[in-house]
């Protein structure tokens, strides 16, 4: 079922900004597990391999490696990739 947009996203942000920071940080902590567990489409997927195919930082390389493979796999996978590469 879909919802008609009443509300903003910047409607939504002015609300967040009156909010206390306690419910503020309520809403980060949503906002980032969104996040994490949103997949990434091809285009945000190629946009990353092609930057990290231009990177000389492997510091750079190393996050961006972590966003594809969270973006392709999702977080759960992402946590069991990294639970058998610490044990590889």
């Amino acid at each position: 079922m879909r919802y008609a947009r009443s509300v903003t996203a910047d409607q939504i942000v002015e609300e967040i900004r009156r909010l206390d920071p306690k419910e503020q940080l309520g809403v980060i902590r949503f906002a980032y597990q969104l996040d994490a567990e949103r997949r990434l489409t091809g285009n945000e997927l190629s946009r990353l391999a092609a930057r990290m195919a231009e990177t000389n930082d492997p510091a750079e390389a190393a996050m961006i490696r972590e966003t594809i493979v969270r973006g392709f796999y999702g977080q759960q996978q992402n946590k069991n990739t990294k639970l058998r590469e610490s044990f590889g």
